[in-house]
């Protein structure tokens, strides 16, 4: 079985100003910050929730619930709440027999939702860096409208079981980010960091119902998986920026600009916190954290904000970081713009082999004399005659060159 590289995931949130505790916002009507979220702005429904203030979510009937709830509004709750999905083409002829089926988010979970894996039009260069060759286009209903989703539940589950494979529990960190905050306007290239924390855990994929047997009829999956995090309001494995604080004490601008203390997401990592659910480099959220660390420091400077247990957290996660990350983070992209498929799980195997005081590409040289017997089947296929003697004979400046780009962490585009 393949050894996955391990990633990190953003997920994004919409703007609540109770922090996303399970409850009904406190000002609906003011809150016009989680309407950058198309879903919400769609169904919100402003002066319904006027009559909800504050209420908790899994007190209320299901139709009662705020949309914010299925787009991760209330990834703080303490308790669990039940959702209702029902499939987004149901009135359509082959999805008929879909049944709206309830879900339950379990109590500190968000809705990992990848989208842009979802997507027809990114397949092609996922596929190249990813294993899904189980993904069949054949399989695919011919449907009376144009849409650029994947439809069918074996490509979906191959997709997103794919996806989820590089983020393990306890091991992977969790951005949470916002489009909008009312700290600050934004900028169109940079996304608002609000929380981080620990996966604890991935839920599992969950089929649509049916009204009778599905056989012979379109089958599908539903995209959102459960993830768990460590973040609680003790602030011992994760936490919250103190955005509320914030506005609270600046005085509506007067004592100080709220917009100091908010933490960007990384400069030239668009992608990683897009598209809802992303996987995230380890470069990429080491530069996440030093984003945060400076917007508490500045907390603390503006209105005496107590960050003692968040800087403990940070600075630990950082060793960590830096020390998983080693001197070459970038080979895998290496090595997938060089051509070869799957470059990031070579990259892995040889780093293993070569340990933590030696260089990869000495060990990758190994890799080449003989592929079969220093790597698994399925990665050594990707390796032929071809491919060894080109590097074997490629001249020392380009081999330097390429080796010493492997020491930035680097996107496949970047390195193509």
């Amino acid at each position: 079985m393949l050894a996955f590289p391990l990633r990190h995931i953003s997920i994004r949130v919409p703007w609540h100003d109770a922090e996303w505790g399970g409850s009904v916002c406190l000002a609906p009507s003011h809150n016009s910050a989680c309407l950058k979220l198309k879903a919400i702005a769609e169904r919100k429904n402003e002066d319904a929730e006027a009559t909800l203030i504050g209420r908790r979510f899994d007190e209320l009937d299901i139709a009662q619930v705020p949309p914010c709830l299925k787009e991760r509004g209330a990834f703080m709750s303490p308790k669990p709440i039940i959702a209702e999905y029902s499939h987004p083409y149901q009135h359509h002829n082959a999805f008929l027999h879909f049944k709206p089926t309830l879900i339950q988010h379990p109590a500190y979970s968000a809705a990992g939702l990848p989208f842009r894996w979802m997507a027809k039009p990114w397949f092609d260069e996922l596929e190249k860096q990813h294993p899904l060759e189980s993904v069949n286009r054949e399989l695919e209903p011919a449907l009376k409208f144009t849409e650029r989703w994947w439809q069918d539940h074996r490509n979906q589950r191959a997709i997103l079981d794919a996806f989820w494979e590089y983020v393990q529990p306890e091991e992977s960190l969790v951005f949470f980010y916002a489009k909008q905050v009312p700290l600050f306007e934004g900028e169109p290239s940079r996304r608002i960091l609000v929380g981080a924390g620990r996966v604890k855990d991935i839920g599992p994929l969950n089929e649509y119902q049916y009204n009778g047997s599905p056989e012979g009829k379109q089958q599908a999956l539903i995209w959102e998986r459960m993830i768990g995090h460590s973040i609680r309001p003790t602030m011992t494995d994760g936490f919250l920026l103190p955005y509320q604080a914030a506005l609270e004490k600046c005085d509506d601008g007067k004592a100080f600009n709220p917009a100091e203390v908010v933490a960007l997401t990384p400069e030239g990592r668009f992608t990683e916190f897009s598209y809802a659910t992303e996987h995230v480099s380890d470069d990429a959220a080491i530069e996440a954290l030093q984003s945060i660390r400076s917007a508490l420091l500045k907390s603390a400077e503006l209105f005496g904000a107590d960050i003692k247990r968040q800087e403990a957290w940070i600075d630990k996660e950082l060793g960590r970081l830096w020390t998983k990350r080693g001197p070459f983070p970038g080979m895998g992209a290496v090595l997938s713009a060089f051509g070869l498929g799957m470059g990031n799980f070579i990259a892995r195997e040889v780093s293993d082999q070569a340990g933590d005081d030696a260089s990869p590409w000495d060990a990758w040289f190994s890799v080449l004399n003989d592929p079969v017997a220093n790597l698994p089947a399925e990665l050594a296929d990707h390796i032929d005659d071809t491919v060894a003697a080109t590097w074997q004979d490629m001249p020392a400046n380009r081999r330097a060159y390429l080796e010493l780009l492997s020491r930035v962490d680097l996107t496949f585009d970047q390195a193509s």
